[in-house]
């Protein structure tokens, strides 16, 4: 489940070209361009998600807001190869386009195959992206003035970016020319969850663990395996079962982990064999979830799941789970630098480490006993 955005992030080539062609044709579209006013009663919405798996849930924010404000109206969203499939755990989206990215050609004829009344562009730093979003058949365009990232010029409407801010508030302000559009949470985009498959359910009480990111960089946002391990033989030893989650591409390494814990563990992996609607169902029934910053955490917080979130270079104020029942975790020092996805330091980044065992073992237990406390009444 991976888009071209993490192969720009991983280049610093191209991350120049996007910055250095990208900002002189749109600062050149800007200044040729007049800016339009926002239709009068715009009925179809384009929305460009583009970005990550967990951006792209916490963007529906968007679908659930233009649903519930404008009932009638029609939302197509323009997505790419890596996070199309995420979008059938959303109510209210009319169609989708799959923009290929890395073929500019097809991009363009795929961004204005179908015309819309406005445009509003999720992105926050690729050029590309805005370029796109300026050559779309569309009557209004919304997008983000990023700091730094000089991308804002051919937008009808470009909002500030506050880079203090989680990316949902950021990705509320999106809405904000849209008269009568009130920001709903990203949560009440999703369809609702069916039962998990009935070996998950005769294996309740179950936790998930899910140790796997994915992109530019993956490894430093991924905690050790060995206190994977440690941990869910903590879990297993309290009556639980435990499974580990992932892509297809994680398989072997999920079973590698299982196999890695005591023999007679009540722990398996699932990595592989769940579909997204399947997922879903099981983060929802699951006792508590324990994942690294990706996007099936973001997917347990908007399911309101009792979650532990492990952060390392991934900043909690910015990308942290949105979860009412959430805990996120990260280092004291050295974590939390990562805004935009690609601020790295130079060598290695190894903060994931310096969260321990105890500290994830008390937070799940934590998490564990407020589900056993009565309700107030």
């Amino acid at each position: 489940m991976m888009s071209s955005l993490p192969r720009v992030r991983e280049s610093a080539l191209a991350r120049l070209i996007d910055q250095a062609a990208g900002t002189a044709v749109l600062a050149l579209w800007g200044t040729f361009r007049r800016r339009r006013s926002l239709p009068h009663a715009p009925r179809r919405f384009g929305v460009m998600m583009f970005e990550t798996i967990g951006d792209s849930l916490l963007a529906g924010s968007l679908v659930a807001s233009l649903r519930e404000s404008m009932p009638n109206a029609e939302i197509v969203i323009f997505a790419s190869r890596g996070n199309r499939g995420i979008l059938q755990l959303f109510e209210g989206i009319s169609s989708v386009v799959e923009v290929p990215l890395t073929r500019p050609t097809k991009a363009v004829a795929a961004i204005r195959s179908v015309p819309v009344d406005v445009m509003i562009d999720i992105g926050q730093w690729p050029r590309w992206y805005a370029f796109l979003c300026a050559i779309a058949r569309a009557r209004y365009t919304i997008g983000f003035a990023t700091p730094g990232q000089t991308r804002h010029y051919a937008y009808d409407r470009a909002i500030p970016h506050d880079p203090a801010a989680h990316e949902v508030e950021n990705f509320q302000r999106l809405l904000s020319p849209l008269p009568g559009v009130a920001a709903l949470p990203p949560e009440r985009a999703l369809r609702p969850v069916g039962p998990p498959p009935a070996y998950f359910a005769m294996s309740a009480p179950y936790v998930i663990v899910h140790p796997w990111a994915s992109g530019f960089r993956h490894a430093s946002r991924e905690w050790p395996l060995p206190l994977w391990a440690d941990l869910i033989s903590r879990l297993c030893n309290l009556g639980l079962s435990v499974y580990v989650t992932g892509s297809p591409a994680d398989q072997p390494k999920a079973e590698a982990l299982a196999s890695s814990c005591a023999v007679g563990l009540p722990v398996r992996s699932a990595a592989g064999r769940l579909s997204l609607a399947e997922l879903a169902a099981v983060l929802r029934g699951a006792a508590a979830v324990v994942a690294v910053n990706t996007g099936v955490m973001h997917l347990a917080a908007l399911l309101d799941t009792p979650l532990v979130a492990l952060h390392g270079p991934t900043s909690r104020r910015r990308w942290g789970p949105t979860g009412r029942r959430s805990i996120a975790m990260a280092p004291s020092t050295g974590a939390e630098f990562l805004s935009l996805g690609f601020e790295y330091p130079a060598g290695v980044v190894d903060c994931m480490a310096s969260i321990s065992v105890d500290e994830v073992f008390a937070a799940v237990l934590q998490q564990l006993q407020l589900q056993q406390e009565p309700s107030p009444a």
